[in-house]
């Protein structure tokens, strides 16, 4: 007899609900939830894939150990104390340093694992922690650290309210929302037009986002900040910007101000591929409307000016009045205070305390910026990384340059991974820790819900329980940690034990309970549980003035920090600029049915027509003499790859587009499925030197190449 079971997908920031239909062994089907408060039915084929993770052959069920050129199964307790006993030694030898640990962006989705994340990367006690921050939000954490004085103050699009909403490098169709927590984002999109608004897409390619748009417009990846000053140059010099009841609580508003007035569209328009009376016209579009909003995502974040383009994308939304703005962007009220707890543990976030010992790049909360992890293992020296820590991670497919990072890994005196696969990263590794499935966990999605366009609070029971001899990955983060301490020292061991035993007490369930509990709504795990559809708490609020968390409580419009990069922004207007004969800009695409590598091994989700091609322009193609189905080579300063071309007036000429995360024919990965749909990654070719300045976020989009015919098709 089936049974029905409400669940969350944690696959994404969508957070959609499940109905899950199963028989306490086995999952008979998955479908939305048509009485889920926030998704309302809505479901992707990513949510329907959880199954396929759950059932996969190929999904490790216990530790792994490499055997020669092979693997052998061992038990938790020998895996725990080789990996304990072997980090121990290197770092009695080399060092704390010769540590370094990278996580990937599950753990955001993962209640369990994010809430033991601090005491498990302190308890390497090593400054080489990395992780997916940095090819995807660190910009956009940064900014809202500099400006209001938190990183966890992320300024949410109110879509459901607004009657303008203006898109830079943003796909949200794909994407339900990215650092914008929105379901059937397609439909709440749809609905801003039939409710009479407008909807403009400012993109290099024309999205799925762009094709339900009022209007569209190419423009060239890296020069969305010259876009952005040219909007504000427009606003101010008509003298319509006005930031209504922000203005008594903005430092820096003429500064911004005199900064514009050097960008007139006329200046900026042939850079950046944009007409100087279109961008005008769409200044005073967004000034005319009641209720406007500007919003970027990763086209604005991974780029060589991520830092300022994701500054003035917020600039926009400040000068015109609608930050804080029913209908603008908005500060979530969550049930999880995240903000509020920032401000109690006075950790509102960290920027450049030290630096990366090879090329200086700074640090964001005691991270280090990827692009810094390959020379990091390479370069000999004090502090030289001779072993490695993987949690929920492919960097080898998500990182820049990933067979450099290859030959790297080889280097590696030592590796131990927490996943679930052996992939391209983890073949690298001596030991696997696979932690249970989302099937087999509780789900409160505390970022999400941070993220969220509406304030809802959703929690689910895990549909399965933890099978016998298994770990939780939250339990192998801990167990790992107490393992290293006991080969450090009779003390480290001792205090260890301490700590272990008071973090198993203090489990994550009991943590987020106790968060629950506070204010604002003061809820508990079992108050939600009488909710199994979740919770909605209301459309977003103006609250700046009880959020913001400068010294001041005061908006810092034009950080210093920001500001300095503008003079290398000039050099974009430079006639050195200009791209050479066959030579385009490399940007890349995420798909509806992918956004981690390891979904690759779901058939459902890789199935059907080849979804890794090479995207460009018609134009491009005839001045190339290339067509449609031809392999080509795309080569960059690092490398090159094969793909199949795809022509589309989609493409902004002298652009083109691959998607991201594919690459599974690696020798070694077990991935049976991935295999069979390699793919090719973009990361092969793309360039670890090429990152903004001011954060030192990797450069994604808007990589220089070249395209050719393959001679040996």
């Amino acid at each position: 007899m089936s049974k029905t079971h409400y669940g969350i997908c944690n696959f994404c920031d969508s957070i959609c609900g499940l109905q899950i239909e199963h028989d306490g062994k086995n999952i008979i089907s998955i479908r939305g939830d048509r009485q889920n408060q926030f998704s309302r039915g809505h479901i992707c084929p990513k949510g329907i894939a959880q199954q396929d993770l759950y059932n996969d052959p190929d999904r490790l069920r216990r530790p792994v150990r490499r055997k020669g050129g092979g693997w052998e199964e061992v038990s938790w307790a020998e895996a725990f104390a080789e990996a304990g006993s072997r980090i121990a030694a290197i770092q009695k030898k080399y060092g704390n340093d010769a540590i370094a640990v990278y996580y990937g962006n599950p753990t955001s989705h993962n209640y369990s694992s994010l809430l033991v994340l601090v005491p498990f990367v302190k308890g390497f006690k090593t400054r080489n922690i990395y992780s997916a921050t940095s090819v995807d939000s660190l910009t956009r954490m940064l900014v809202s650290l500099l400006v209001y004085g938190s990183q966890a103050l992320l300024p949410i699009p109110d879509i459901e309210r607004t009657e303008l909403l203006m898109i830079i490098g943003a796909n949200p169709v794909v994407s339900n929302g990215s650092v914008m927590a929105a379901p059937d984002c397609k439909k709440r999109l749809m609905e801003i037009r039939e409710r009479g608004g407008k909807i403009f897409v400012i993109d290099p390619r024309r999205t799925e986002t762009a094709a339900i748009a009022d209007a569209h417009y190419f423009i060239r990846p890296g020069t969305d900040a010259l876009f952005l000053l040219a909007m504000l140059n427009t606003m101010f010099k008509e003298e319509i910007a006005n930031p209504g009841k922000l203005n008594l609580m903005i430092d820096g508003l003429d500064r911004l101000k005199e900064i514009a007035a050097e960008y007139p569209p006329e200046r900026v328009a042939d850079t950046v591929g944009i007409a100087s009376e279109d961008i005008k016209a769409l200044a005073r579009d967004f000034l005319s409307s009641p209720k406007a909003v500007c919003y970027g995502r990763m086209g604005t974040s991974t780029q060589e000016f991520g830092s300022l383009a994701t500054w003035l994308v917020d600039a926009v939304n400040i000068v015109t009045g609608n930050l804080d703005r029913p209908g603008g962007a908005m500060f979530t009220t969550p049930a999880v205070d995240l903000v509020g707890l920032a401000k109690l543990l006075r950790q509102p976030g960290f920027f450049n305390r030290w630096q990366s010992r090879v090329s200086g790049l700074p640090e964001f909360n005691g991270e280090f910026p990827v692009a810094a992890l390959a020379e990091e293992i390479e370069t000999p020296g004090p502090g030289q990384i001779k072993a490695l820590v993987t949690n929920a991670g492919n960097p080898i497919l998500s990182l820049p340059n990933g067979r450099r990072l290859d030959r790297a890994f080889e280097k590696l005196e030592f590796m131990a991974s927490i996943d679930f696969y052996i992939n391209e990263t983890t073949r690298h590794a001596d030991i696997i820790f696979p932690p249970t499935t989302s099937m087999e966990t509780d789900h409160y999605s505390i970022l999400e819900h941070a993220m969220g366009i509406r304030n809802t609070a959703h929690y689910a029971p895990a549909l399965f329980p933890k099978p016998e001899g298994a770990r939780h990955n939250w339990e192998i983060q801990l167990d790992l940690i107490y393992h290293i301490e006991r080969n450090r020292s009779a003390l480290s061991s001792g205090l260890g034990w301490i700590k272990h035993s008071a973090l198993y007490f203090f489990s994550p369930q009991r943590q987020l309970n106790f968060l629950l509990r506070l204010r604002p709504y003061k809820l508990s795990i079992e108050k939600l549980k009488e909710f199994p559809h979740g919770i909605d708490l209301g459309p977003l609020e103006s609250r700046i003035d009880k959020v913001i968390s400068t010294p001041n409580r005061r908006i810092n419009l034009v950080p210093e920090i920001l500001t300095g990069d503008l003079e290398r922004l000039q050099k974009k207007l430079g006639p050195e600029e200009s791209l050479s004969e066959g030579e385009f800009l490399l940007i890349s695409r995420r798909t509806l049915r992918s956004m981690n590598s390891w979904m690759h091994n779901s058939l459902r989700l890789v199935k059907g027509k080849n979804r890794c091609t090479l995207m460009m322009s018609p134009e491009d193609a005839d001045r190339s003499g290339l067509e449609m189905g031809q392999q080509v080579i795309v080569t960059s300063r690092v490398g090159e790859i094969r793909a199949p071309l795809e022509v589309t007036d989609e493409m902004m000429p002298g652009v083109v587009s691959l998607t991201f995360g594919w690459g599974h024919a690696r020798e070694g990965s077990m991935m049976s499925v991935a295999r069979e749909h390699a793919g090719v990654s973009m990361n092969d070719i793309t360039d670890e030197c090429l990152y903004d300045k001011v954060s030192g976020i990797s450069v994604l989009d808007g990589i220089p190449v070249t395209v050719s015919p393959d001679t040996k098709d």
